[in-house]
């Protein structure tokens, strides 16, 4: 497995790869940031989602590679997963690296079994990883959010059964995903863009207002043969998010006009109030009586109380 990754870390990157090398390579980088996530990281969601980022686009790619999947219908995207295998393969190459150096040279044989007891000896250095995965994260969520897109606008009536699968799979680990995204982005915001100007608060609007349904949104309160629709909506809007913070930082960066990326954020809005009205009269069950309060221990939000709280926050974007 580390061959496999120290090789490719060494490639040209601008060299095409071929299919199936890029496959073994995917599934190489799913199973060690696994290893990464249940061995040395255990409970670090940052990890957890690199993980579940590594297999869905792993299984996808698998999906094209065995003709289950038109080469054609994803040809876009090819290149983007050879780009995200390069940048995982030298975070978890590098990663790797920085973790041996902590070792003693003695002992270096018994590399798993040291590997597994290094705690959080030096908090600094773990930060520092942290701080790195979650830039990762930041590069690389963005090809699984091209990947829903293409599930839901060219498979989602696929009678294939492993196509069927996947989206199953796509459709458990995907709002773990999305959300650690979103944290990360709005991190990110507040770090280099700030909330200077208009079109950073409507997206930071944007941000809460999908951190709410990704974070509290119980099964049960949505109609089962609607959760997929409302998950590509959710992750329809957040490649959008994404592109106006791209946006919004290379113009503040260049000293440029941000007034149209101002305006594109009101206009995102608006699709912000249409998938509010959707909510609550497509998505949502009628909620009875008995849970028109917080009756559970941890006090989750239910989703017929959404609309009080996104309207607080428009409210207080005015």
């Amino acid at each position: 497995m580390d061959d496999c990754i120290s090789s490719h870390h060494r490639s040209k990157s601008d060299a095409t790869m071929m299919d199936e090398q890029l496959d073994f390579l995917l599934l190489n980088l799913y199973h060690l940031s696994k290893h990464r996530a249940e061995k040395m990281f255990p409970g670090v969601s940052q990890y957890e989602v690199l993980q579940n980022v590594c297999g869905n686009i792993r299984n996808f790619h698998w999906l094209i590679v065995n003709g289950c999947i038109k080469h054609e219908m994803v040809e876009n995207v090819l290149p983007l997963f050879q780009l995200m295998a390069e940048r995982v393969g030298h975070f978890l190459w590098n990663d790797r690296d920085s973790r041996l150096s902590e070792l003693d040279e003695d002992d270096q044989a018994d590399e798993d079994s040291q590997l597994s007891e290094l705690d959080e000896d030096d908090q600094n250095d773990r930060d520092s990883r942290l701080f790195k995965l979650a830039h990762l994260l930041l590069k690389i969520v963005p090809t699984e959010l091209e990947v829903m897109h293409i599930c839901y606008t060219n498979l989602k009536a696929s009678t294939s059964a492993e196509i069927g699968r996947f989206i199953k799979k796509l459709l458990e680990t995907s709002p773990d995903i999305l959300r650690e995204y979103l944290i990360h982005l709005q991190e990110h915001m507040i770090t280099v863009i700030g909330p200077s100007t208009l079109g950073a608060r409507n997206i930071h609007v944007m941000i809460e207002f999908l951190l709410i349904i990704l974070f509290d949104m119980p099964k049960d309160f949505i109609h089962h043969d609607k959760l997929f629709d409302l998950l590509a909506f959710a992750g329809a809007l957040i490649k959008e998010v994404s592109t106006l913070v791209s946006d919004l930082e290379e113009k503040l960066r260049n000293k440029e006009s941000t007034d149209e990326t101002n305006r594109a954020t009101l206009k995102l809005l608006e699709n912000i109030e249409l998938l509010k009205e959707d909510l609550k009269h497509v998505y949502l069950k009628v909620p009875d009586s008995s849970h028109c309060y917080f009756p559970m221990s941890d006090g989750p939000l239910f989703m017929h109380l959404l609309q009080r709280h996104l309207d607080d926050l428009l409210d207080s974007n005015a």
